[in-house]
């Protein structure tokens, strides 16, 4: 059984790998675990804690249901390769042409400079799990 985070603990808990991170019962977007964890945004597939402009970012946020038949994310626990289909599942629109500029972050943050420390923020994914 993974250990398992409540809800109303979650803005002192430490990040641990293999946790659980219980979201809420109000039964909106506020139960979300990850914006209470983090200190992030809380919708969306990309999320983040510092400034998009100039790439001033703590981290970055990926939140996935790996379970999109369309958009197959997935991690691969040998490599430790995680694959994201982006946050772009709307037809008829460009790869970066995105509201909150998910894909965008991501290819700015590939191109930088590896000198540029800042532009290359911590990369977290978090697998959304319902667990009954």
């Amino acid at each position: 059984m993974l250990d398992a985070v409540p809800f109303d603990a979650l803005s002192t808990a430490d990040l641990v790998v293999g946790t659980l991170y219980r979201g809420g019962s109000a039964g909106n977007v506020s139960d979300d675990p990850i914006s209470r964890l983090l200190g992030c945004g809380n919708q969306g597939g990309f999320r983040y804690r510092g400034s998009v402009q100039g790439l001033n970012l703590n981290y970055v946020i990926l939140y996935t249901n790996l379970s999109d038949p369309d958009w197959p994310d997935c991690f691969e626990e040998e490599t430790g390769r995680f694959t994201y289909f982006g946050d772009n599942k709307s037809p008829m629109y460009e790869l970066h042409d995105t509201q909150k500029g998910g894909s965008d972050l991501t290819r700015d943050v590939r191109s930088a400079s590896p000198g540029q420390t800042s532009s290359h923020p911590t990369l977290l994914c978090f697998p959304k799990r319902v667990l009954w």
